[in-house]
């Protein structure tokens, strides 16, 4: 957009006002390209030139002496004059040949009789896709001039001499502001600007360019040679999501289990890798091997990408995919932001929730010690590994006072009482900035969160059963990234991350059994998980051609349960044996230490490649303590359970302490594997075909021992070469297709092989090992189709296949007793897992003020496991759906912008269909039933530096529900839940 003379003329007048008077602007050039790094002296004053090429001084009339130099080498000296301090002076300065010769323009402002034009024109990149951002719309602070960028992402203005302040907005890259960007005469600055899905765009020059026109890179995804799916935080932020979890369900072929836990292309955990900045992550649950991706809250990612199809630089067991989880960079600029959140559920804010007697630090995600087991009972019973016997020996046990003394030892306190439940509340800090220096930048940002949040479920049933559920869940996280980075791009980062999520939760559970017996059941829980990480990295460049990526860290999960409390009434009658106190702390330490090399290489102008090799060492330690109490009963004790585990009843043997522990509830456990790996990736033809190939080789051991109860160790050692090999054609600029063939695997999870008896601590189900477990052997295809409308819209259509050689399933005990209710693991006889997805993006309004898109995406997926002989005689059947697996999944998102106000307002739906929850015997498995969510988030950025957003969450409050062979068996309602939150930058 061209603007006419006299706004020109009105537009000079208004920067003369705002300009200094004697000033003087150098530009220095050198075959065409801005010199940066050179010290100006004016009369004795030295500056150096910034990134953007230009340096300003003030000066009074008269004559002024200038010296060029560079790292202390004499570059050059001329003069130049001013009449008075009311003139302003450009100097573009040539060097030629050593030489320089300059151009001095001597003006007065606001006294011109012609306006002196220059211009500002850039091109904005995607740090995500490596693509052009194609209709973001540009416009120059306090004027009304403004432009949409065009499919080459580039944007340009014709502006009277002076500086600017530019304002950039992009639906889905949000909003960036340049400041202070240079005006001269007859020079062309061009601000060329990569902004990133995470929010943190970076500028990467402003500078005075004349004709430069930066050369533009193909997109990631498009480019990629493998099937790749990105979110960035920016992204994440647009859809309200607060955590890793939420954002990933949004993903074509994605679901979560239970909050936490990831189902890709219809393949739980034990089939997927996830890594933190490439570091692979301990796990804080002691029957899982994955990560509980709800402890990554979205205020620390810089972005997600799920590679779903494997490539020899990830992880072997990369099956259903890589979940690849980065933390923010190091900021652009100064980064300082408050933001503040509160909220409220429909059903429960307000209402009156299960609750019990917590500690007095509840409230910062912390016990205060209330809740610990008391020592004297840890010392006597060996933190419940001895048992309590009572005689009159007290060389051989303990006597009545004493055993007397171990049960008051604890607090009394069992009973429900019932609270208020009260509002969301939200607070979260940033603080960042970049330090530019002579030869490298040095970088930091931090970011403090704290939330504070209670949900329930309401019109719960359970069979013949109604139940409230009340969970508090407090989070706090901590993240610190330090960093520098020079001029040729090499770069040294520390980041570290802190992540912590206590939950407290109620369940009160009352109904007439098919006895006719009336039961009450009481559970209470506080459950504390934390994520320590330590990561030192660094990136170089080595010639032209060579990079080396290294990494390496420390860190630490942990699990801290003090205890669980749980008791039944039976017709109002405590049933002793039904109380339990249970302690339980499991503690994951990780080293880790990656190295990347890399090395480009073009043949000629149809043949170039890039050899990747490297190396991965990783070491897991794992360390599960765990202690059971109970009570033993002699004689009838009326009232509730507080009235019963009084100090009297203790002391008079009414009811004496247990110690329930089993010898191989604790337990340690080692998890190591040491990996190598080479592939390479050849463009043929002008990169029309891209050929991927390569091997990893893995050397693997878990060790499993029971400091308690040694003759349940066992160790499983494994070596294995995984080849790949990915083929991309395309076709034309907008179509291409991907296809590849590749190895993996699946190790069965550490507690899985073990030959003991254990308990699921989410849901007390008992579980027996199998120390036969054998690793699982898959083979994968992979296709996908590809066409690109522009830079941001496309549509694609995936197809795969893997089968599964012996796949490890969750299923029914041969057994009988207590194993009735529990469950197993065992290797059944195959699996065939087919699948389609199809993922669109169009953006259906695109004018200057108003942009608007919709996306989405739908997967099926089928699958069938063979069942070995006995499962089969089991599980009445001899093939069923993988666990966790739904059959169809399905987003869809509709957004719309208005650029002038900054507002924006997204709807968002996401369907999950029926999958299995849990294998039972002798009849069909119980389904978690399909289901139907919808959100709506709302965006305000203004040009205040203040932004504005709102949430609801689940529009329809949909059901709950888990059936059996068409019968439901469970349901509830979670309710709707409103978010409002105010983020203020400084």
């Amino acid at each position: 957009m061209k603007p006419n003379r006299l706004w020109l003329a009105v537009a000079s007048s208004l920067m003369a006002s705002q300009l200094m008077a004697g000033e003087a602007v150098f530009y220095v050039t050198e075959e065409g390209e801005a010199v940066r790094d050179l010290a100006v002296s004016v009369n004795g004053q030295k500056k150096l030139v910034g990134k953007s090429g230009f340096v300003s001084f003030t000066v009074d009339g008269g004559s002024h002496t200038v010296e060029l130099s560079k790292y202390g080498e004499f570059w050059g000296e001329f003069d130049f004059e001013t009449a008075n301090a009311d003139q302003n002076a450009e100097i573009q300065v040539e060097m030629i040949g050593g030489e320089a010769l300059p151009e001095v323009n001597v003006y007065t402002p606001g006294n011109e009789e012609v306006v002196a034009l220059g211009q500002i024109s850039g091109y904005l990149m995607s740090d995500d896709t490596g693509g052009a951002i194609a209709g973001a719309r540009v416009s120059v602070e306090g004027t009304e001039q403004g432009v949409v960028t065009d499919e080459d992402g580039f944007f340009s203005f014709e502006l009277a001499r002076g500086e600017y302040n530019l304002l950039i907005a992009d639906p889905n890259y949000g909003q960036r502001d340049v400041s202070a960007v240079r005006v001269m005469a007859n020079v062309n600055t061009g601000v060329n600007l990569n902004m990133s899905l995470d929010g943190e765009g970076v500028i990467e020059e402003v500078v005075a360019v004349g004709s430069y026109i930066p050369s533009t890179a193909t997109a990631q995804e498009r480019d990629s040679s493998a099937v790749l799916d990105s979110i960035g935080s920016e992204q994440m932020a647009r859809f309200g999501d607060s955590s890793a979890a939420s954002a990933l369900k949004r993903v074509a072929g994605v679901s979560v289990i239970g909050g936490q836990f990831a189902v890709v292309r219809g393949l739980q955990g034990r089939y997927l890798s996830s890594t933190l900045n490439g570091s692979l992550m301990p796990s804080t649950d002691p029957m899982r091997r994955d990560v509980p991706l709800d402890l990554f809250p979205a205020s620390v990612l810089g972005g997600i990408d799920i590679q779903k199809s494997y490539t020899p630089d990830l992880p072997g067991d990369t099956t259903g995919g890589a979940i690849r989880m980065t933390t923010k960079e190091l900021p652009d600029g100064r980064v300082n932001k408050l933001k503040i959140t509160t909220g409220l559920n429909t059903r429960t804010t307000g209402s009156e929730v299960s609750s019990y007697r917590g500690g007095g630090s509840d409230f910062l995600g912390f016990d205060d010690g209330d809740r610990e087991l008391p020592g004297v009972v840890d010392s006597a019973t060996n933190n419940g590994q001895s048992p309590i016997n009572v005689c009159n020996d007290p060389s051989l046990c303990f006597s009545q006072a004493e055993a007397a003394d171990l049960g008051k030892a604890f607090s009394n306190n069992y009973n429900e009482r019932p609270e208020t439940a009260g509002p969301d509340l939200g607070l979260s800090y940033a603080y960042g900035d970049l330090v530019e220096m002579e030869e490298r930048d040095l970088g930091y940002y931090g970011a403090l969160q704290y939330s504070d949040k209670t949900r329930a479920r309401h019109d719960a049933r359970e069979g013949n059963f109604e139940y409230e559920r009340t969970k508090r869940n407090v989070d706090v996280s901590g993240y610190f990234v330090i960093g520098t980075e020079d001029s040729e791009g090499n770069t040294y980062l520390s980041k570290t991350t802190l992540l912590r999520k206590s939950d407290d939760t109620s369940k009160v559970k009352k109904g007439e059994d098919n006895e006719g017996t009336e039961i009450e059941e009481y559970s209470f829980q506080w459950v504390e998980r934390q994520f320590l990480s330590q990561q030192f990295s660094g990136e170089h460049f080595i010639g032209e051609n060579h990079g080396l990526d290294w990494r390496m860290g420390y860190s630490q999960t942990s699990r801290y349960e003090p205890d669980r409390r749980s008791y039944q009434y039976r017709d109002g009658i405590i049933f002793p044996s039904t109380l339990e106190r249970r302690f339980s702390d499991l503690s994951e330490n990780s080293l880790d230490f990656g190295l990347d090399y890399t090395f480009d290489y073009f043949v000629n102008d149809s043949v170039s490649m890039k050899l990747k090799a490297g190396t991965l060492i990783s070491q897991k330690d794992r360390t599960v303590e765990l202690a059971r109490f109970g009570i033993r009963q002699s004689g009838n004790v009326n009232g509730d359970l507080e009235s019963v585990m009084t100090p009297d009843n203790f002391d008079s043997g009414i009811v004496t302490l247990q110690v329930n522990t089993t010898k191989t509830d604790s337990y340690d456990a080692k998890d190591s594997m040491t990996a190598f790996y080479a592939m390479s990736e050849i463009d043929l033809m002008g990169g029309e075909y891209t050929v991927l190939a390569g091997a990893r080789y893995e050397d693997a051991s878990q060790e499993l021992s029971y400091p308690n109860f040694s003759g349940s160790d066992n160790t499983l050692d494994s070596s294995d070469v995984l080849p790949v090999i990915n083929v991309t054609w395309r076709a034309n600029e907008e179509l291409q297709f991907r296809a590849g063939v590749s190895q993996t695997l699946s190790r069965p999870g550490i507690t899985e092989r073990s030959d003991s008896q254990q308990y699921d601590p989410e849901t007390d189900d008992e579980i027996f090992g199998n120390p036969d477990l054998e690793i699982s052997k898959i083979s994968n295809i992979d296709f996908r189709a590809e066409y690109y409308f522009s830079e941001n819209e496309s549509i694609s259509l995936a197809l795969f296949n893997k089968s599964i050689d012996s796949p490890i399933e969750k299923t029914v005990p041969d057994g009988s007793g207590s194993a009735l209710d529990g469950f197993t693991y065992q290797n059944a006889d195959s699996a065939d897992l087919n699948g389609l997805e199809f993922d669109f993006r169009m953006n259906v309004i695109d004018m200057v003020d108003y942009s608007g898109f919709i996306s989405g995406n739908i997967a099926w997926v089928d699958s069938e496991v063979t069942l070995t002989g006995r499962a089969a005689e089991l599980e009445l059947e001899s093939s069923r759906k993988l666990q966790g697996q739904s059959e169809y999944l399905a987003n869809i998102q509709i957004g719309l912008d208005e650029f002038s106000t900054g507002q924006s307002i997204t709807l968002l739906s996401n369907y999950a269909g029926e999958r299995i929850d849990k294998v039972t015997r002798a009849a069909k498995p119980v389904m978690e039933d399909g289901r139907i969510t919808v959100d709506l988030v709302y965006k305000w950025e203004s040009e205040e530096d203040i932004t504005v957003s709102a949430k609801v969450k689940n529009l329809t409050d949909s059901k709950v529900s888990y059936s059996q062979d068409g019968k439901e068996l469970e349901s509830y309602y979670n309710g709707t839940e409103i978010s409002a939150s105010l983020e203020m930058r400084f």
